[in-house]
């Protein structure tokens, strides 16, 4: 499905974050009684009622596009598909190789994880339009804030994640959409702007939190080598006050044809994707570091679709199992990472503030600067293992801190034969090239 068709779909599946229900199951009203009852076509969603269904649609569509749906062959979450791009996991099944062993088909599953993009940056679109048109008693300025916030972590992620130049709707129409083209620079300058309203629409500190921290993220993602040391401290400063404790999930239920989260499924249910240790030579040891950040069971050994044998992945234990999407460790990473850069020793002591909140010993730094950034991703990767962090910290390494992708990616003699390829990015899925506002990526850099 290429995005004009997504984004011109007259249907939304009402589907509620985290407890697997429609539309009729939150809200009572007639107009919402149609034959398929968690379908809200737009002409239904024009009311508050209609609003509120789109406002619960707009999250459930957020939690598919990080963590997936176990819903027959749903495409996949940006936290699954990423981290096969990345390090963080394997295919163990055939089909699927090429976009674990860096040669991607854009035309070929999993690419239609784009899907997701597409579907629900249109669902975030619409609900933020009609809560402005048709505002509920209370509340609404506190929901316009959560769907601005959605909005930005969306951008966020997709420009991490995908290459320079992707089409997204332009918000305009319904009837005739039209997508324009965003680079990876205007994208994260559009997240900022989004994070900025959240912030600044509401009182609700889990909201405020979560744009903070997201906004942090792409401030961090625009920093050049040059200006790397206070691009980080201004996203340090933004997350200087959010608690070490705080987390900001999405949450999935345990219908067996809703919104599950999808690593559990695809890795733990049918062996379909599996943790992996030292990917082609460059990825972290996931495994062998026996690191409790990262559940994976080394004794418990099986084999996956294709024979593959590996240990079993236990990071979600459950189709309800949630996805962090931003924490204060998160923020306490950022702020190493600045003290890092900007010459300040205590990057370390932040990193083991953060370790002894679990019980870690103490790191050492290492004896040289290049090695000092090691540790810091390290950690990062252990932390935010799985959680669509990976291939963007992945991409920083390469264009900010001027390390060769073949040193950071894996590389080499790929697990199942043949070699590892040279992507670093995804593209669209090859139904995009269907869209006459877009000619391809504009580069596939990292």
């Amino acid at each position: 499905m290429n995005i004009r068709t997504q984004v011109g779909a007259l249907a939304f599946t009402a589907m509620a974050a985290g407890a697997g229900l429609t539309a009729c199951d939150r809200i009572t009203d007639p107009l919402l009684d149609v034959d398929t009852p968690d379908i809200v076509t737009l002409d239904k969603a024009a009311s508050a009622a209609g609003a509120q269904s789109l406002f619960i649609a707009a999250q459930g569509d957020f939690a598919r596009f990080i963590g997936g749906d176990r819903a027959g062959s749903s495409p996949l979450g940006l936290n699954l598909i990423g981290g096969l791009l990345a390090d963080e996991l394997i295919s163990t099944r055939s089909g699927t190789e090429h976009v674990d062993n860096r040669s991607v088909l854009p035309a070929t599953f999993p690419s239609n994880s784009w899907t997701q993009v597409g579907v629900s940056y249109a669902r975030i679109l619409r609900a933020i339009k009609a809560i402005e048109t048709f505002p509920p008693a209370t509340g609404g300025k506190d929901q316009l804030a959560l769907l601005h916030a959605l909005e930005g972590m969306l951008l966020t992620v997709t420009a991490e994640t995908y290459c320079n130049g992707i089409p997204l709707w332009d918000g305009e129409s319904d009837t005739d959409p039209q997508t324009k083209t965003l680079s990876t620079a205007e994208l994260y300058t559009a997240a900022i702007a989004q994070f900025d309203l959240a912030i600044g629409g509401t009182t609700v500190a889990n909201t405020i939190s979560m744009a903070t921290i997201g906004k942090a993220r792409a401030v961090m993602n625009q920093a050049t080598p040059t200006t790397r040391a206070t691009s980080f401290a201004s996203a340090a400063t933004l997350v200087a006050g959010i608690p070490t404790s705080y987390r900001f999930n999405v949450v999935f239920g345990t219908s067996t044809s809703g919104l599950g989260n999808a690593i559990y499924d695809w890795a733990n249910a049918t062996k379909n994707f599996s943790a992996v240790d030292k990917e082609g030579g460059n990825g972290l040891d996931y495994i062998s570091s026996a690191d409790p950040r990262v559940k994976v069971d080394p004794t418990k050994v099986s084999a996956g679709q294709d024979g593959t044998r590996t240990a079993q992945l236990n990071q979600y234990t459950s189709l309800d199992a949630p996805v962090t999407v931003a924490s204060g460790i998160e923020s306490r990473l950022i702020a190493a990472e600045s003290q890092l850069a900007n010459g300040d020793a205590t990057w370390i002591v932040t990193l083991n503030n953060a370790r002894a909140t679990i019980g870690l010993a103490p790191l050492t730094p290492a004896a040289t600067p290049a090695g000092q950034v090691d540790q810091l991703f390290r950690e990062r990767g252990f932390w935010m293992y799985l959680t669509a962090h990976r291939l963007g910290d992945m991409r920083r390494l390469v264009r900010q801190y001027g390390r060769d992708a073949e040193t950071v990616y894996p590389t080499g003699s790929y697990f199942k034969g043949g070699a590892y390829g040279t992507d670093v990015v995804l593209p669209p899925a090859q139904e995009e090239m269907n869209n006459p506002n877009w000619t391809g990526c504009t580069d596939k850099k990292a």
